[in-house]
């Protein structure tokens, strides 16, 4: 599957452990078909490359989508 990555401006603060306050911030990400429309987001490097890998191999991928056109009034 042909695939450009968008990177977002800016990131995303998740809490990550309650009892020690720990944050951690994720840059996310939006994945586009060769037709500009999205097909996944996602948040952070490990999730990024593992996307890459997966969309980038030959077998035959898990993500199945359809495109909606969101401007379009639904009757």
């Amino acid at each position: 599957m042909k695939f450009t990555i968008k990177k977002f401006n800016q990131v995303k603060r998740v809490f990550l452990d309650k009892k020690f306050k720990k944050f951690v911030d994720l840059q996310g990400y939006a994945f586009m078909d060769e037709n500009k429309h999205c097909i996944i987001i996602v948040y952070g490097e490990g999730r990024r490359d593992d996307l890459i890998k997966e969309l980038s191999s030959n077998e035959k991928s898990f993500i199945k989508y359809h495109y909606i056109n969101l401007n379009v009034p639904i009757v």
